[in-house]
């Protein structure tokens, strides 16, 4: 199974209650796939910066990620599944976002 089916029978299972009556939306399953590969490309390219600390650990991590895609896409629809709007949600990722931006302009300095 390529990974477009596999993108399409996952949303037919996330977003209707019978798979095998729910129409998918061709704009939805092309922006879902867009941002699947854009997540990919990034996490790989940020990866590869990492050849700058060990090219031994950047080996290990690259191979980690590919295995990473190979078994766990669609990451998508996981993603949307667990998407919800409350408060300790959106604090939580807030205070994540700021560390990482910490930690980048931490390492910047270095």
């Amino acid at each position: 199974m390529n990974m477009y089916e596999k993108l399409v029978e996952t949303l037919k299972s996330t977003f209707g209650a019978d798979p095998e009556k729910t129409l998918v939306p061709g704009a939805q399953t092309s922006s879902i796939l867009s941002a699947e590969l854009v997540l990919m490309a990034s996490l790989l390219i940020a990866a590869l910066t990492i050849r700058l600390v060990s090219p031994a650990l950047m080996i290990v991590v690259v191979v980690g990620l590919m295995l990473l895609f190979m078994y766990g896409t669609p990451l998508m629809p996981k993603l949307y599944k667990e998407h919800s709007d409350d408060l300790n949600n959106m604090m939580f990722y807030a205070v994540l976002t700021l560390a990482i931006i910490a930690v980048v302009f931490y390492w910047g300095v270095l």
